[in-house]
Parts: C-alpha cells; sequence; structure tokens
C-alpha cells in the first residue's frame, strides 16, 4: 500500500496552481532568459511528471519503484506533516478496501467534476459501486 499511496501522491498533487516566486538573479532555464526581478510560476506539479526522472511518467503505476515526487515540497520547505500524511493514507486506503474488496469508480475518469477556486485538487463527488 506504501507505493499506491505515493503513486498518488505524485499523479493527485493538491497545490494545483504555480507558485509565484521572483527572479533574485539573471538565469537561464532551458532557453529561457529570466532576468532578475522577474516573476516566475514554479509548476512543482509538473515536476512529478517529468519523464527524466519518472519512466512512463503518464501512466499511474501503483507499484512503482523509483517515485521521487515532490509532492511535498523539498528542501527547506519540505513539509513536516509527511509522515503522518502517508501513514493516514494508507490506513485509510487499507481498512477500505479490506472492507470493500470490489470497490471501483462508477463513471469513466473524465467525467468527474472537478472543485474549482480550492487549493486542494478534489472531485466534487466521487460515485463508486462494489
Amino acid at each position: 500500500m506504501g507505493a499506491a499511496v505515493e503513486e498518488l501522491l505524485r499523479v493527485n498533487l493538491s497545490i494545483g496552481d504555480g507558485l509565484p516566486r521572483l527572479a533574485t538573479a539573471d538565469v537561464e532555464l532551458g532557453d529561457v532568459l529570466v532576468r532578475a526581478g522577474e516573476l516566475v510560476l514554479v509548476c512543482v506539479e509538473g515536476a512529478n511528471f517529468d519523464p527524466e526522472v519518472f519512466a512512463d511518467a503518464d501512466r499511474v503505476d501503483p507499484e512503482r519503484e523509483h517515485n521521487p515526487h515532490l509532492s511535498f515540497g523539498a528542501g527547506r520547505h519540505y513539509c513536516p506533516a509527511t509522515a503522518l500524511g502517508r501513514v493516514h493514507a494508507e490506513v485509510a486506503l487499507t481498512a477500505l478496501l479490506g472492507r470493500l474488496p470490489e470497490l471501483r469508480p462508477a463513471v469513466p475518469e473524465e467525467r468527474l467534476v472537478w472543485r474549482t477556486g480550492f487549493i486542494k485538487r478534489i472531485p466534487e463527488r466521487l460515485p463508486v459501486l462494489w
């Protein structure tokens, strides 16, 4: 279950919007020169789908062995509650699937309606069958 939780964290990052940052010096990012003082929007979600880091990055793989996602941040911006979040998700999913092993979505993923104007990326409704 631990690897599955990590993969769900990778593909369903809840930050959603870009994190605004101001460049403190001129820096070249790929083919683009970002000048000191310019606004840059950092899309952490994009890093979680980097094909140089994640093999077959667009596929959800609950058994992914190498999964250095940035869903809890990194460095001094690393969330201190990561252990609690991971354990919470593992215990909840283990209990849910243990009690309802046939649980499955009732509608195709493309029919889900996602909540907007909210910092977390969650569906408005998640109809299920079991």
